[in-house]
């Protein structure tokens, strides 16, 4: 029996049918067998019309009887009408449409049609995530919609051009990660990089890293843990697509006084593609057009000043080569206004790739 993508409620359903089948099998007589299914009766009903019906696809009680006695669970059509009423009345809602006959369908689920579609193009634009994780993960998640929206919902999926990574490890390292910070236990891991062939080459001659754990998160399609180090008093940033070898240490994590406050959220505002630099308030100014822009990667609560035909605003960020590239990108309508010496090497690095062309 598939028990993936079901809420906590229903998967204790499900274990409790596959435990009643069990009882049957082990059942003595046949008396025995037919007490058992009757107790499962009410189980299996629930669950027949949670995976095969919804508010499109109904099913008659005719259908419900015969899907019972495929199972050899014998019910005639009064008592079914009782046992949909015991559902309703202890929270498993049950629907009833009158067409030529009462129909019924579960329309209560975890998750509903749209929620699902916004978790399956996350997915399958994620590339941190394998081909073969992809798969499966895009199954689990269509099976939240039930049985027949998630089949509907599976065959219009927009397949993005996305280049997946290749580390099957990543499902073990987040469930390690996840389990440590939980915990408040640190990890070691081994990490590499890629030379110009694609070939890994081990960081630090293969000798394993033992960090803090602090946060994981998603920053320009890649995924990434947060932690610390303890001989450094700033955090860290590894990929997590990039880490082999992950496992929980005895000894528990030691987070340094000045990032025990510390806020993910903030500070990927600050961060661009989550290299590090030194934290500076900067003020900018930008046309009008760059607004929304601004108010992607700063967040809308950044106050924005008018400035002749133009805006100005300060936010904190981290200078790093890729701040400046965020800069250039848009060209002239933004300037970094002060401080001096962020504007001074931005502009020694522009001049730089200016003679790069001479």
């Amino acid at each position: 029996m598939d028990n993936s993508g079901f809420s906590p409620k229903t998967y204790s359903i499900i274990a409790l049918c596959e435990f009643i089948c069990y009882n049957i099998n082990m059942a003595n007589t046949n008396r025995d067998v037919e007490k058992i299914k009757q107790k499962l009766k009410l189980l299996r009903l629930y669950e027949i019309l949670l995976k095969e019906s919804d508010e499109t696809r109904p099913m008659s009680t005719y259908e419900l009887i015969a899907k019972l006695a495929e199972e050899g669970i014998n019910v005639k059509r009064k008592t079914l009408y009782e046992d949909i009423d015991v559902l309703n009345a202890n929270g498993y809602e049950v629907m009833q449409v009158r067409k030529k006959c009462n129909m019924y369908y579960v329309a209560d689920r975890s998750f509903d049609t749209a929620e699902v579609r916004i978790l399956l193009d996350a997915v399958e634009a994620s590339s941190f995530i394998t081909p073969e994780k992809t798969a499966l993960l895009v199954d689990k998640i269509a099976s939240l919609a039930g049985s027949l929206r998630g089949d509907v919902i599976k065959k219009n999926i927009a397949v993005f051009d996305t280049t997946k990574r290749d580390n099957e490890q990543i499902y073990y390292n987040v469930f390690n990660i996840n389990e440590a910070i939980i915990d408040k236990k640190k990890i070691s891991f081994n990490y590499y990089k890629l030379d110009a062939k694609g070939n890994k080459i081990a960081m630090r001659d293969g000798k394993p890293y033992v960090v803090n754990p602090i946060a994981t998160v998603v920053s320009n399609d890649n995924y990434y843990l947060v932690c610390s180090i303890e001989k450094y008093d700033n955090v860290s940033h590894f990929r997590i697509d990039r880490m082999e070898k992950v496992s929980i240490c005895n000894e528990s994590i030691v987070i340094p006084d000045n990032l025990k406050n510390f806020d993910i959220r903030k500070r990927k505002k600050e961060l661009f593609s989550m290299f590090l630099g030194e934290q500076k308030s900067v003020t900018f100014e930008i046309t009008k057009d760059l607004v929304e822009v601004v108010f992607d990667k700063f967040g809308k609560t950044t106050k924005l000043s008018p400035y002749g035909e133009n805006y100005r605003f300060t936010a904190e960020v981290q200078i790093s080569d890729m701040f400046y590239g965020w800069c250039c990108a848009l060209g002239d309508r933004l300037k970094i206004v002060a401080p001096k010496e962020v504007k001074d090497e931005y502009v020694t690095k522009l001049n730089k790739i200016i003679e790069s062309y001479n």
